[in-house]
């Protein structure tokens, strides 16, 4: 039997492709979560901010910082691991600004998967796609 090195290529990767497991669904396992708001006063309770930025895989401090300016308002983490903003806010508003949380530094510009992290390097702050291996620039949450 001898076959040319093309022949022999396509003969593992069909192997490979055979041993891989098929996809259903949509393949988006991936869904910003509906946060849950109670207000006391003046003040919004975001809820499950804790399951929220666990989630997504990045430091609180980092998303609290850009719901805080996006929102115009104060805030800051309590004991529970609650975000406390000054103002009311509606779950839609805080829902709207997390989906660009996630578009802006969560999900990968390139291939679109939320596997990713977010990496120093020198003075840049890079995302970087576990997925693919992108590596791409961020401008920082001020």
């Amino acid at each position: 039997m001898n076959l040319n090195q093309d022949e022999i290529y396509m003969k593992l990767l069909n192997k490979l492709y055979e041993q891989l497991p098929s996809i259903s669904g949509s393949g988006e396992w991936f869904s910003v979560p509906e946060p849950h708001i109670r207000y006391e006063g003046d003040k919004s309770y975001f809820l499950n901010f804790k399951e929220t930025y666990e989630l997504f895989r990045r430091d609180p401090n980092h998303l609290m910082k850009f719901l805080v300016k996006h929102l115009a308002t104060a805030g800051y983490i309590d004991n529970d691991g609650r975000l406390v903003l000054q103002g009311r806010f509606s779950e839609e508003q805080i829902k709207q600004f997390l989906e660009r949380y996630v578009s802006f530094f969560v999900k990968c510009p390139t291939c679109g998967r939320p596997d990713t992290k977010l990496v120093k390097k020198l003075k840049v702050v890079y995302m970087v796609c576990e997925a693919c291996g992108a590596e791409t620039p961020l401008r920082i949450v001020q």
